[in-house]
């Protein structure tokens, strides 16, 4: 029986992390991965109109006709080229000039490991999505109907004790004032702040950690052109999160009646482009999916316990699209991050973990 080998789970992470693939990026990256699911798996890869990677991969000493899908992103935060690594007691990180890209490297590793290794499995699906740390949209974009998967793990988690198996509604707004510019000193009656505006409507929101299901934040903020003149434009970047729908609603319509009340004290026209990105899901403790993910962990010392968070991963769109799916640790730490670290000895137990789950599903 092939053995899971640590050297080659390394020196594989290692090359892939070569590999620059910031998010908008991913091409060279994502090419690579085709030509070596091809070349080593006899997969058959498809592209979909957004670009993400998908490789089908036959069935191995199987009958089964049931395809088990694996998905990654392949894109990474930035900086996040010229990575060079630090290996040390157990340790996987970059010089601290750059992140290490275990954030979703690591995985991606653990999948071409568990390829190499696995005796038997039935049909696979290898996922690798484009812009995930952009807001998931490889998976939002997905075309779907060019998924065969009957349920997913998703590695895409830090620590391999935690399994995914809930997660929030997100609405995201766009929203801009338009005030009327004019000279700040000379005639500033004559103009309407855009900036007065969005700084009423900031005022009367409440932000941050609502309660322990909900959150809302403006994360990025764009006003004016010059010192002395009355701002015309400006425009923020919104959104609200929670594992309950109607709470996420309800921020968000709070958050909307905010800015036009903000827009309308000063006298500015505003407008809001709102959209939920996804919307708040969480499997039953009894899925197939979960305990399949749980009994493999055991078999290697891990007690992998279920939890619900109210970040994004792509298995949000894989549920929404009929697909069971959780999402897995990789042994990563510190993502987004100078100081992102991966742990060998997890790493290799979780590439152990999804060789036994193809192998126990052949």
């Amino acid at each position: 029986m092939s053995n899971v080998n640590m050297d080659r789970l390394v020196s594989t992470f290692c090359e892939l992390i070569k590999i620059p693939s910031e998010s908008n990026n991913e091409q060279e990256f994502l090419s690579y991965l085709e030509q070596r699911f091809t070349k080593n798996y006899k997969a058959i890869t498809t592209r979909d109109k957004f670009g993400n990677l998908i490789a089908k991969i036959p069935a191995k000493n199987s009958s089964s006709k049931d395809t088990i899908g694996f998905a990654c992103h392949g894109d990474t935060v930035k900086p996040g080229i010229g990575i060079k690594t630090v290996i040390e007691n157990n340790i996987i990180k970059s010089n601290g000039e750059t992140i290490l890209a275990a954030d979703d490297k690591a995985g991606i590793a653990e999948i071409l490991e568990m390829l190499a290794t696995a005796e038997k499995h039935p049909p696979l699906e290898v996922i690798i999505t484009r812009c995930e740390e952009l807001g998931c949209l490889g998976s939002i974009n997905m075309d779907y109907s060019l998924v065969d998967s009957k349920m997913a793990f998703i590695l895409d988690m830090s620590d391999i004790k935690e399994i995914v198996v809930g997660g929030p509604t997100m609405i995201t707004m766009d929203v801009h004032f338009k005030g009327k510019s004019s000279h700040a000193a000379m005639a500033p009656e004559k103009g309407i702040s855009s900036i007065h505006a969005a700084a009423k409507a900031m005022a009367q929101l409440k932000l941050g950690k609502l309660d322990e299901e909900t959150t809302a934040n403006i994360g990025v903020i764009h006003g004016g052109e010059i010192r002395n003149g009355i701002p015309e434009h400006t425009s923020l970047m919104a959104e609200c999160r929670s594992l309950n729908n109607e709470k996420a609603e309800k921020t968000a319509d709070n958050m909307v009646a905010a800015f036009k009340q903000g827009a309308k004290e000063v006298g500015a026209e505003v407008t809001i482009d709102r959209k939920t990105l996804f919307k708040a899901y969480l499997l039953p403790e009894d899925s197939n999916v979960i305990k399949i993910a749980k009994n493999a962990f055991t078999k290697y010392g891990v007690t992998a316990k279920t939890s619900v968070i109210r970040a994004a991963t792509d298995a949000t769109q894989f549920i929404s699209h009929g697909i069971p799916a959780v999402a897995i640790g990789i042994g990563g730490r510190g993502a987004h991050s100078c100081q992102e670290y991966a742990i060998i000895d997890e790493m290799t137990t979780v590439a152990k973990t999804i060789k036994d789950i193809v192998e126990s599903l052949a």
